[in-house]
């Protein structure tokens, strides 16, 4: 099971490559971020695209299948599951529910 620090690390060691994708944020919520993951957690990370992201890849679909590999990097680096979360279309209220502790990198 990863630890907290750990999965911070990567997302740090990502964030030039993502920031190149005009992807503005990205940070740990959920368990992990809690200090509260156990054997049955999946690592939940949070992005905060643009239209820029969606330009640099190439397009909608592109974009999308970008975001796709991102997530299964994770997995692959972890052996766990992710979930990737894109706030830049999200209500102000449902990004105050689900970010709570939230850690930006």
């Amino acid at each position: 099971m990863p630890t907290k620090e750990e999965i911070l690390e990567f997302l740090r060691s990502l964030k030039p490559e993502l920031e190149s994708f005009g992807i503005k944020k990205v940070g740990l919520f959920g368990s992990y971020a809690k200090d509260k993951a156990n054997i049955a957690s999946d690592i939940d990370v949070v992005i905060e695209s643009s239209e820029e992201t969606i330009q640099k890849a190439g397009g909608g679909i592109k974009a999308i299948i970008y975001l796709e590999e991102l997530r299964s990097r994770i997995m692959k680096r972890f052996k766990i599951s992710a979930d990737l979360c894109d706030t830049a279309s999200m209500s102000e209220e449902k990004k105050q529910r689900l970010l709570q502790g939230v850690i930006y990198v």
